[in-house]
This record gives structure tokens, C-alpha cells and sequence, in this order.
């Protein structure tokens, strides 16, 4: 693919480092800028980026690729912009790596106007439970699935741009409806991190929080990693999805209800029963 002579990444957290650091690594900018008031400075130190921008403008002033990794809430707030849709260039492609995408999707067809068409969601599905640049990895995107949620609005080259980025920093590209995306994620993501946050409260509030800290195994601390995930992002990606979340959380709460019957009736093949209908598609993945 074509080296990109400027890209500019909002917001140099773990996610937007990590693809600024990658872009770098693989030869696929000439330059990467980054404008991030909170981490800017320490993604230049950590060879994230090139350069970090004093202003939103300045950062996308000549750009041909601009990311927005910011959280969910603000990356919504930046396509409603002004200031945003004023700075792109007519040719400049925009994309953006946001956990949710039909209210991100919304947001750019509100805001964006003329350049709507230069828009592509995407979710790259990869990251820890650790924020910041110092989480960075320039090969976070290796191996893991992008989603690409394109619209009848996107331009064919925009597209074609943003899935061969992803590719060429070694991503499993997919494409996926906006609104199938969030309720699939709400699934697979949004609410198992709610699950993880209130299985750690439930233990770390406890009366045995100082001994399941000290003597807890790989159970606990597999089924609660997320659980350590930063709650400001979130609050804000549940609020996004609230929708989908709580209907996750309806499936959920019918069995895990389903459990705790079979338990307080000391019913054992009710148990079991309830028991293999996680393990059955657990086993599958």
C-alpha cells in the first residue's frame, strides 16, 4: 500500500499508541502526529508518534489518515465538530477505533456534512486491561480482528484505504453492520466487562478481600482481568450501548438464576444441566 506522507491520531492512549507505534514500525507513515493534552507527550517518549500537536487543527492540517481514539464519548462529540469537519482536508480519509458504532455512525452523518463520505467506522478488537501509552505495542494489531462497519455514504477508496491499513498492520479485517456490531459486542464484550467489574466488587468489598488477594488462583484472576479495566471507559461504553448491555445482562441474570435454583434445591442434575450449557459453547472457542 501506499506510504501515508502525514497521519494524525486523536487521542495517544493505549489503543491510538499502539497503531501510531505500529504505523511507524512498519514503514506505513512518514510522519504521525498526535494531539492528546493527557498523553501526548509521553507517546512521543515511547516512539509512539513523531510529533505532538499543540492544537486539533494543527494535528489534522495536511493529514491523509486521521484516527480518533479517544473514548467512546469524546470521539461522538468530535464528529459533531465544527472544528473537525472544518480542519479535514477534501481527500482526507477519517476513521476511528470506538468500542460501539451505531451512535458514532449517527454522529459523523450529523457532523460531518461534506465529508462524510471520507468517514469508515472501525473497531479494532484488541487491547489489555491497561491504559495509557505505556500499555502501547506496536504489534497490538497483529492477529486480531478489525471490524469495519462501512455505510452507503463511505467513498470506495476511503474504504479501500482503511481496510488495507488495517491489513498491512497485520489485522483479520471483517466487515459488519453498525447496529449488529453493538449488539454482538454488548455480548461478547460490553457486558462480560460489567460482569467481571461486579465479581471483583463482590470479592474485594467482602469480609476475605485481604485473603482472596493473597491466596486467590488462575479462576479468580482469569474471570475477573478486565475487571481492573478503567471504569471512566467503561461507564462510557455501557452508557453507548446501554441498550444492547441490558439485554445481555437479561440473558445473563436467566442463568445465572437458573444456577442458584439448582443450587438452593441441592438439585444436582439440575445443576449439571445448567452447568453444560456454558460448557457446550465455552469448549467451542
Amino acid at each position: 500500500m501506499t506510504v501515508f506522507p502525514k497521519v494524525a491520531i486523536v487521542g495517544t492512549g493505549a489503543v491510538g499508541a499502539s497503531v501510531g507505534g505500529g504505523l511507524r514500525a512498519r514503514g506505513l507513515a512518514r510522519e504521525v502526529w498526535g494531539f492528546d493534552p493527557a498523553n501526548g507527550e509521553a507517546a512521543r517518549s515511547a516512539g509512539a508518534i513523531d510529533r505532538v500537536a499543540a492544537s486539533l487543527a494543527e494535528a489534522l492540517d495536511g493529514a491523509d489518515l486521521v484516527l480518533l481514539a479517544a473514548p467512546v464519548p469524546v470521539n461522538r462529540a468530535l464528529l459533531g465538530d465544527a472544528a473537525l469537519r472544518e480542519a479535514l482536508g477534501p481527500r482526507t480519509v477519517l476513521t476511528d477505533v470506538s468500542s460501539t458504532k451505531a451512535s458514532v455512525v449517527a454522529a459523523a452523518r450529523s457532523g460531518l456534512g461534506a465529508r462524510l463520505g471520507r468517514f469508515v467506522a472501525s473497531h479494532p478488537i484488541a487491547g489489555s486491561d491497561r491504559a495509557g501509552p505505556a500499555a502501547a505495542r506496536a504489534d497490538l494489531i497483529a492477529g486480531a480482528h478489525v471490524i469495519v462497519c462501512p455505510t452507503e455514504d463511505c467513498d470506495a477508496d476511503a474504504l479501500a484505504t482503511v481496510e488495507s491499513t488495517w491489513a498491512a498492520l497485520g489485522g483479520r479485517v471483517a466487515r459488519m453492520d453498525a447496529a449488529h456490531h453493538d449488539r454482538l459486542f454488548a455480548e461478547v464484550s460490553h457486558w462480560p466487562h460489567a460482569v467481571a467489574f461486579a465479581l471483583s466488587a463482590s470479592v474485594g468489598c467482602g469480609p476475605l478481600a485481604d485473603d482472596a488477594r493473597r491466596y486467590h488462583g488462575a479462576g479468580l484472576r482469569d474471570t475477573t482481568r478486565v475487571g481492573g479495566s478503567p471504569p471512566e471507559l467503561w461507564a462510557g461504553i455501557l452508557l453507548d450501548n446501554r441498550e444492547a448491555s441490558l439485554a445481555a445482562a437479561a440473558a445473563f441474570r436467566v442463568e445465572l438464576e437458573r444456577i442458584e435454583h439448582a443450587l438452593a434445591e441441592g438439585d444436582r442434575d439440575a445443576l449439571i444441566e445448567a452447568l453444560a450449557r456454558g460448557a457446550t459453547w465455552r469448549t467451542t472457542l
